[in-house]
């Protein structure tokens, strides 16, 4: 979601963005706090740099197309079937974890495969303004599968897709 852009801010706020509970013991020198702005451990900071901070990760795709046992496939994936490509494959705010695949296909199924991804830490994935909410999807061995989704990605190659996980 992201703080707000102008006004007061809180730690407790800032706390609440980079993951934590609201009310919990925290720190500006935080690791996860620091975070939300690039700041090393001990630096100066000042409260107005987390203006518009947002735990939110956010990559952009390039379409692409594989046939695989004759299914379609439409997205991103890396591997023995590689096609399409993500401009930022580790997501930093989910403990830095890298994307393997995002991809649809013609059986009308989105798979999101992510490298020792637990079941938590984010809402939804967004592609564009089509939102895929993570509780909705069945999930095993760090793969999320939506059945009966419709392709978010199109099928023009080359096309390019905003990519955004929602904490």
């Amino acid at each position: 979601m992201g703080l707000q852009t102008s006004g007061a801010i809180s730690l407790n706020q800032i706390h609440v963005e980079a993951g934590g509970s609201s009310g919990t013991l925290c720190a500006i020198n935080n690791a996860d706090i620091r975070a939300l702005i690039g700041k090393s451990s001990g630096a100066t900071m000042s409260f107005s740099e987390w203006y518009g901070a947002s735990a939110d990760w956010t990559s952009t795709m390039t379409v692409g197309n594989q046939a695989i046992a004759k299914i379609q496939n439409y997205g991103f994936a890396t591997g023995f079937y590689s096609y399409g490509s993500l401009s930022d494959t580790t997501i930093d705010t989910f403990g830095n974890r890298t994307i393997n695949s995002f991809s649809w296909n013609s059986t009308n199924t989105l798979v999101l495969n992510i490298s020792n991804g637990p079941n938590s830490g984010w809402t939804s994935i967004k592609v564009n303004n089509t939102t895929f909410n993570r509780t909705a999807a069945s999930y095993g061995n760090g793969a999320w599968t939506w059945s009966s989704a419709s392709n978010p990605f199109g099928t023009t190659v080359g096309a390019t897709k905003t990519i955004t996980f929602v904490t």
